[in-house]
């Protein structure tokens, strides 16, 4: 099942990516400007935090598996309309749609595998899932530049329509529901158990906790820098550096690969230093913070850095490491939030995170159109995205505290 919803995932970030990838031939043939272009990119997020939020909510009653195969069929059916001759405003349609369909699959995902394992062991198949991301992009960016290249923007949507249908059809005849009990889900270092009765915790003592907001400020940081990856890094890529498409496709795959090794070492790390009794703020809290604090410094510094090895050295650190607070902020909101709430909490969190998507875009898309050049407006966005890391990462150090957390929330049950 983890393989499986890995997969899942891949495909999901292969349906962001595209967009990017296909960005330099969409702005010429539909002369869009990069404030035009921004928007487009933004789009994809217009209903994607209102719809993770109420599909998280009925991902509590409805079985994950008919959820997760219903979005993998909508994303699939939102790769077609650019078959027929596409404007601006189809185009945006389509990825209205298809970010209204994907806005719930990170929380679903994550509440249909959390299904299979107790809270100690869930880091690893938590980062293996975030690994899926990478480790579809890093293969399939340089296959879908050469389609783009060979055939036409518009064949690599259709290639990801295919890919989508297949895996529909493998979950419907595989997916199944995981059935760990509350009681198996222990928290280390002798924490209370959330999950030791079946009554609620009131949502706000949950989101108004220390750990959900640390969590929350610095992902939505490690998530503006990821809708900069996806919207802006290949273009930037070939308009400011130069490279050709061909060479940016392979480029690109960096920091991809880099976020899935980074994830995958994350889970092996604080699984194995939880097994060892170190505690969850240290193990998860701390260690999240410390990789997007690094992450901010690499933003501010690869802008200026020598053009070369250094410069896409700092740029793949800027736009990777980071992301392993994406997983640590899911398993820290699990291990404060009953099983019976965990699919609302997980999708009120994303839906909220993810609101950084619905802005780097288009906010960068204006700064690159009021300076007085390409350059100087990449500079000044990646800039700023710096600094937002620089925050996010100096509260989650503060803040992230899971078992001081758990103990408070088990006082405060009705």
């Amino acid at each position: 099942m983890t393989f499986l919803l890995l997969v899942f995932m891949l495909i999901n970030f292969l349906d962001k990516a595209v967009l990017g990838l296909a960005a330099k031939p969409i702005m010429h043939e539909l002369g869009l400007s990069p404030s035009e272009y921004g928007l487009l990119s933004s789009g994809f997020y217009f209903l994607f935090s209102l719809s993770a939020i109420l599909v998280g909510f009925a991902s509590d009653r409805v079985p994950t598996k008919w959820l997760l195969m219903a979005m993998a069929l909508v994303w699939a059916l939102t790769m077609l309309p650019v078959l027929a001759p596409v404007g601006f405003g189809v185009l945006l349609a389509s990825r209205v749609v298809l970010g209204a369909a994907e806005g719930p699959a990170n929380p679903v995902a994550m509440h249909a595998v959390h299904k299979w394992f107790p809270n100690e062991k869930r880091s690893l198949p938590t980062a293996l899932l975030n690994v899926g991301p990478g480790i579809g992009v890093a293969l399939a960016s340089p296959l879908l530049a050469a389609v783009i290249a060979a055939f036409g923007w518009r064949w690599a949507f259709v290639s990801l329509f295919a890919v989508g249908v297949v895996w529909a059809l493998l979950w419907a005849v595989l997916g199944k529901e995981g059935s760990v009990s509350d009681a198996e889900s222990q928290h280390a270092g002798g924490t209370p158990d959330i999950e030791a009765d079946e009554s609620r915790v009131p949502y706000r003592r949950i989101l108004l906790s220390g750990t959900w907001l640390g969590g929350f400020v610095g992902s939505f940081a490690a998530y503006w820098a990821l809708a900069l990856l996806i919207a802006w890094v290949p273009p930037y890529l070939e308009t400011v550096l130069g490279y050709s498409p061909a060479t940016t496709g392979t480029l690109v795959v960096l920091p991809w690969i880099a976020t899935a090794v980074f994830n995958l070492a994350q889970g092996v790390l604080t699984q194995w230093l939880m097994r060892r009794g170190v505690s969850s703020r240290m193990a998860r809290g701390v260690l999240g913070a410390v990789a997007i604090l690094v992450a901010g410094i690499a933003m501010l510094l690869f802008p200026h850095a020598p053009a070369g090895g250094l410069q896409l050295a700092l740029l793949t650190i800027a736009f990777s490491l980071g992301g392993v607070l994406f997983a640590i902020g899911v398993t820290v909101t699990s291990e404060i939030t009953p099983s019976r709430q965990r699919g609302s909490v997980l999708s009120i969190t994303v839906g909220i995170v993810t609101t950084a998507g619905l802005l780097a875009p288009y906010v960068t898309g204006l700064i690159i159109e009021a300076a007085p050049d390409p350059a100087a407006g990449y500079g000044l966005a990646f800039t700023a995205a710096g600094v937002l890391m620089l925050v996010g990462g100096l509260l989650a150090v503060i803040f992230v505290r899971p078992e001081r957390d758990v103990r408070r929330l088990v006082r405060t049950r009705p």
